[in-house]
Parts: C-alpha cells; sequence; structure tokens
C-alpha cells in the first residue's frame, strides 16, 4: 500500500524542520515546494559580486536556549559552522555619552549578576529588573511600557533595544505578553542560555544548506520553483494544491503543511486574516574585516542602526526601526551606517564596498498582533500552518519557527500514522 504524501509548501526554517520530522518518522512520503530556486525563505544566502561575498538577507544569531534550532544544527553536523560567545550577554555603546558596556549574566540559574552594577550596566538599578515581574501577570492587551520599569535609563539602555530586537517594535507598542514568555525561557534555562551564536559565513552556510541536505538524504524530495496559486479546500479536508504550472490532487491520507509568510498564507487560506502590524527594517553589509577586538554583535544606542556584528570576512548592520528611510537613496543611507560603524570600531572612515538590503518586513508583536496568531491545526483536518508568525510561546524568531515545524509535522503524524 502507498505511503500517505505529506507536501510543504515552503522551504524556509519552518518547513525544513518539518520535514525532517516528517522524513525521519517513515510514515510517509515528504515532498516540499519551494517558489523560490534555493531553500531559505525570508532568511537566504547569496553571493553579492560587488561584496565578492556571500551574504545573507538579514543578521540571524542564535541563542543558546534556543533548544529546537541548535538540535537541527547538531543532528545535521554544523556546529562547527557557529561561533559562539564565551561568556552569556551582550555588549553595547551609546553614540551620544560613547559609553560602552556589556550585560554580564552569571552562568549559572541562580542570577546574582543582578547584585553587581559592574555587570548589569550603567544606570541601571537592581529596581530595574525586579520590575519586570510585573510582565507575569500583565494583561493580554498590556505593553511593556506600561508595566515595565519606569527608570529612564533602564527604558533605554535596556527594554528599548530588547523589545526592537525581539518584538520588532518599541516598548510603548510592544506585547508585555509575549516579553514576559521570552523572557522566562531564558530565565529557566540561566545565564548558560543567553549566550550569543552567529554564523562563522552565512546563514545559508551554516543552517539552511546543511538542513535541506539532511532532509534529502532522509528520503524528502525538493522541488524549487514553484509558486503555489490557490487551495482547494472541501467540507473537512483540502483535496487539492494549484501550482503555476501544474496541480496536485490530495488522496485520502495525504496532507499539506502551509510553512509560508502570514501574509502569503492570509492570500490562501479562508479565515485568515494578514498581519496588520509590519515594521520596515534593512540590513547593510560592508566588504571590511572587523577588528580583532570587536564584540561579535554590539547594540548601538542613539545612532541610525541598533545592531553591529562583526563577521570574519565582513561588518553588517541591521536597522530596525527603517520607516524613516524607505525613500533615502542606498548610498546616504550605507554612508550614514559606515559613519557610525567606524566610531565604534575605529576603523578608517572611507566607505568600503556595501550592499543594502531593504527586502525584510518584520512582523511588529503589538498585544493585538499577538492576540491574533492563527493556532498550527485548521478546519481542514488534512491542513496545517507552520511558521514563527503562528501560536507559540516565542515571537517570531529562528526557534519559534523551527519549533512551529516541529509541531506542525508531530500533529501530521497523527492524522497520516
Amino acid at each position: 500500500m502507498k505511503q500517505a504524501v505529506v507536501h510543504i509548501v515552503g522551504a524556509g526554517v519552518a518547513g525544513l524542520a518539518a520535514a525532517r520530522t516528517l522524513a525521519r518518522s517513515r510514515q510517509c512520503e515528504v515532498v516540499m515546494h519551494e517558489a523560490r530556486a534555493q531553500a531559505g525563505g525570508r532568511r537566504r544566502s547569496f553571493y553579492d559580486e560587488t561584496l565578492g561575498l556571500d551574504v545573507d538577507t538579514g543578521n540571524f544569531p542564535l541563542l543558546s536556549s534556543w533548544s529546537s534550532a541548535l538540535s537541527l544544527i547538531e543532528a545535521v553536523g554544523a556546529r562547527g559552522e557557529w561561533r559562539e560567545e564565551t561568556e552569556p550577554g551582550v555588549a553595547f555603546a551609546d553614540f551620544s555619552s560613547g559609553e560602552r558596556w556589556r550585560l554580564r549574566p552569571n552562568s549559572g540559574r541562580a542570577p546574582w549578576w543582578l547584585i553587581d552594577p559592574g555587570r548589569r550596566g550603567p544606570g541601571l538599578r537592581l529596581s530595574d529588573y525586579w520590575a519586570l515581574r510585573r510582565l507575569s501577570s500583565a494583561s493580554k492587551t498590556a505593553t511593556v511600557a506600561s508595566v515595565g520599569p519606569n527608570s529612564r535609563a533602564a527604558m533605554d539602555r535596556l527594554w528599548r533595544p530588547l523589545c526592537v530586537a525581539a518584538l520588532n517594535c518599541p516598548p510603548e507598542t510592544a506585547s508585555a505578553t509575549l516579553a514576559a514568555a521570552a523572557l522566562r525561557e531564558l530565565v529557566r534555562s540561566g545565564g548558560s542560555g543567553m549566550r550569543l551564536l552567529t554564523p562563522v559565513h552565512s546563514f545559508g552556510r551554516s543552517f539552511i544548506e546543511p538542513l535541506a541536505r539532511r532532509v534529502e538524504r532522509d528520503g524528502a524530495t525538493l522541488r524549487f520553483e514553484r509558486r503555489l496559486l490557490t487551495l482547494d479546500f472541501g467540507a473537512d479536508r483540502l483535496s487539492g494544491l494549484e501550482f503555476e504550472n501544474d496541480r496536485i490532487d490530495l488522496r485520502p491520507g495525504d496532507a499539506l503543511i502551509l510553512a509560508a509568510p502570514w501574509t502569503v498564507a492570509a492570500s490562501l487560506v479562508p479565515g485568515l486574516e494578514p498581519p496588520r502590524n509590519l515594521s520596515t527594517a534593512l540590513t547593510v553589509h560592508f566588504a571590511a574585516p572587523s577588528p580583532q577586538a570587536a564584540p561579535t554583535v554590539l547594540g548601538a544606542l542613539g545612532g541610525l542602526f541598533q545592531w553591529l556584528f562583526s563577521y570574519r570576512d565582513r561588518i553588517s548592520v541591521t536597522v530596525t526601526e527603517a520607516g524613516a528611510y524607505v525613500d533615502a537613496p542606498n548610498h546616504a543611507v550605507a554612508a550614514e551606517c559606515w559613519r557610525g560603524v567606524a566610531a565604534l570600531t575605529g576603523l578608517s572612515d572611507a566607505l568600503p564596498p556595501w550592499r543594502v538590503i531593504r527586502s525584510r518586513r518584520s512582523l511588529a508583536w503589538t498585544p493585538e498582533e499577538a492576540a491574533r496568531r492563527p493556532t498550527c491545526r485548521t478546519a481542514w483536518r488534512n491542513f496545517f500552518l507552520a511558521g514563527g508568525y503562528v501560536e507559540g510561546p516565542l515571537p517570531d524568531c529562528i526557534e519559534s519557527a523551527a519549533r512551529s515545524g516541529e509541531s506542525a509535522a508531530r500533529a501530521c503524524l497523527e492524522r497520516v500514522g
């Protein structure tokens, strides 16, 4: 008897994680369909001729507490493609004051670092951190700013950069419940879960490509340049998939995991509303080796960009609130960013080869958006959703995408197993 076929549309992190779980189960055939000519989705890599380098569509660090993402890396033998910080925490620099510091949690679960002024950051008090307990009891409509510390230093030097990084919006609009969930996971893991990891080369080489190869070795089929146009829905099951050049009819037992971005899923699924809050972000890559002593990741306050990443062959910056620069010429954006990079690193003011990437539209996790997250299971028994936007304990990130793909695969196996 022929096995059931599970089709996965979207070969990003969520889709590949789902394919890995399904292929390893040996309970079904797995066929992946990707609209582009390569895997990776929103987190893909490409060769830039101007820079002469492989670069990513953004900067994609991991945390050492992200168990699903790290398990996938270990499983595909790509651990050596990641550079892990030797100690927990993150470095910061303030353009306006010239101050530099590092949040330095201790490695254990008991957070004694909070009583050490040298570890918790300049101007930050123990009470600023203690006030975070209010996040855990916040209502679903509360923002971080409405329940967080009142201290300006705490808001500007801690919660604003962290909210923008994790929730893609400032504390004044960021969901308190999602912030609490993310912090809860960090607290449970202790300082050992707060070490940052960055790709040695590119996210594609360090995560996407080895995972795609492993999925194929496990028996899954990957098909590229396959743009899904419509889905055929019956009363209680999905009956077919219409692509640009062909159609697939689903037999009894077959299923679909739609691992596409929320906006794409909403255009295909009846009753699924698109996201309402999208923030504009951009990434600028510079073909300049970073100084040896530069921190791998540096939070920057008071400048155009919010995060600076030092790789072996390039320096990259992330502008997380880039709405004001949508119409600015790329050269002007690159030049202004490089002035900030030079000020922080001591490198020459001469602008090196650069590439501006404006393609990222990130979900802004306001309380309203968090309340609208769909679940993995749908009204159709053979149809499941996967992606970082799907309901879960974390906002949209690599870890939430990996967990969502694995959860969708397990739910699917309950149907086809």
